[in-house]
């Protein structure tokens, strides 16, 4: 048995005292590990107003104004609807949900644009559609809020206009219509303005004496401007004067097609070729008839663009087609668009009812195109401020008049309410004047009837007589008629 087998039996009886043996040797101690650093204090004050500033949203910027639009269109006359219209007063959130996010621009930011048709509605639609899409896709392009300078948003709608055109000559190739166009965009205090044709954009002020302004921001694209006729004659087209102001662009030989084409129709034949076309507008999108696809560039679709810094003074706007402009006076416009009215104390519906009155008063005085017309107003933070009246007004004239006689505003102001009463009074004593003449006419007129037709029965009988004694005298030659 070994010794490691071996099994140490615990004697018996009281326990017994041994005497300490000699310490075994043992192994050495592991070194003591250096104590611990201790945990730093956090400052749990800190953490939370951290973790606070980061759920806090960032500051919304306050726009400085607000935009209430609407608008009003009528076929009018026309036989169809051509004109297109598109109203966005929050463009910032239509974009979002488009998810093409421009929170980077200032804010607000609005878009409306007006097109009219002609020819067809089929340029119209297409620029109606594929205008705000393109410039919402390059406008979240590039978040850097320094990049967009007004250089740059403008080339932008001016880019954008030119790529609608040759994508729309590209796609319908057979399609003889054309557009017009005035796009207005909102980025901040900035208005944006880009215009082809005879479309136009109108802004309201109010002055000192409580005077409406009409401060107009496009100039129409017609052929009876200098600079657009010469670039019409130099492509090789014409500028026809078809009287009462009324110029058009045609191509060389129109009179000779028109004359050809009213001989055929005298005699009955008919014309067999294609009736020639004149339009009243030097620039256009589509018209694939005068456009360089064809031969001769005698319409452009490169547009011109304003930039206008908007401010208290500016009441509202309005964008048209030239179914109003043709038959209305820019100063006329403002006036029948600020007109008061009752009505509900919404202001979209408040701009609603001035578009439909504009659109009616255009009728009824016999506008013969269509009549498309958006109204917006701008509701400023501090309100209106008063715009000076420019020399030309016809108030600051009488005004300068008055002065340089020594007569003080107010009395200038009251002869000149004197004289426009004085000048309704005698417009409605003209009008009862012709109205009690025509009168007398009208009776003067039937008396003479009735008299003739007196003098008519008392000749009949005469005339019996002298019948009736020619044939006695007639009997008594023998001789009978019958």
């Amino acid at each position: 048995m070994t010794a490691e087998e071996q099994v140490t039996e615990e004697p018996s009886g009281p326990p017994v005292a041994l005497a300490p043996s000699e310490p075994a040797d043992e192994p050495p101690a592991p070194a003591e590990e250096p104590p611990a650093a201790s945990l730093q204090e956090v400052d749990f004050a800190a953490l939370r107003r951290e973790l606070a500033e980061e759920k806090e949203p960032a500051p919304v910027r306050s726009a400085p104004f607000a935009l209430f639009a609407d608008s009003a269109s009528m076929q009018g006359r026309r036989p169809k609807q051509e004109d297109r219209h598109v109203k966005i007063p929050d463009l910032t959130k239509a974009a979002k949900a488009l998810k093409m996010p421009i929170d980077h621009l200032p804010q607000p930011c609005a878009f409306f644009s007006v097109y009219d048709g002609h020819q067809g509605q089929q340029c119209s639609d297409f620029a109606a559609k594929g205008f705000h899409g393109k410039l919402l896709k390059r406008l979240s392009a590039d978040t850097d809020p320094a990049a967009w300078t007004e250089e740059r948003i403008c080339s932008t709608l001016k880019e954008i206009c030119e790529e609608l055109d040759s994508e729309f000559l590209q796609k319908f190739r057979t399609s003889p219509d054309g557009t017009t166009l005035v796009v207005a965009l909102v980025v901040g205090t900035k208005l944006y303005t880009a215009w082809v044709g005879d479309s136009r954009l109108v802004l309201c002020q109010r002055s000192q004496m409580q005077q409406l302004l009409a401060v107009a921001v496009t100039k129409d694209h017609r052929p009876n401007l200098e600079a657009e006729a010469k670039r019409v004659k130099d492509a090789g087209g014409l500028v026809l004067d078809f009287g009462m102001g009324v110029y058009r662009v045609a191509h060389d030989g129109y009179e000779e097609k028109m004359r050809e084409m009213k001989r055929q129709q005298a005699l009955g034949m008919g014309f067999s070729g294609k009736e020639p076309v004149a339009l009243a507008v030097s620039r256009a999108l589509g018209d694939r008839d005068f456009k360089a696809v064809t031969g001769k560039p005698l319409l452009i679709a490169e547009p011109d663009v304003k930039c206008v810094q908007l401010d208290r003074t500016h009441m509202s706007m309005a964008l048209m087609c030239d179914g109003i402009s043709d038959v209305m006076q820019d100063d006329e416009i403002c006036a029948e668009l600020e007109m008061r009215r009752p009505g509900p104390p919404d202001p979209v519906k408040r701009c609603r009812i001035a578009c439909g009155a504009l659109v009616q008063e255009a009728y009824k005085r016999g506008s013969e195109d269509n009549l498309t017309v958006i109204f917006v107003r701008f509701q400023w933070e501090g309100g209106y401020q008063e715009a000076p009246l420019p020399s030309n007004h016809p108030y600051a004239i009488a005004l300068a008049q008055a002065a340089s006689k020594g007569t003080t505003a107010a009395a200038a102001s009251k002869k000149r309410r004197q004289e426009a009463a004085a000048s309704v009074k005698r417009q409605k004593v003209d009008a009862y004047e012709r109205a009690m003449a025509q009168q007398n006419r009208e009776e003067e007129a039937r008396s003479k009837v009735d008299t003739n037709g007196a003098k008519a029965s008392e000749s009949k009988p005469k005339e019996s007589d002298k019948e009736e004694k020619k044939e006695e005298e007639d009997d008594e030659d023998g001789m009978t008629f019958l």
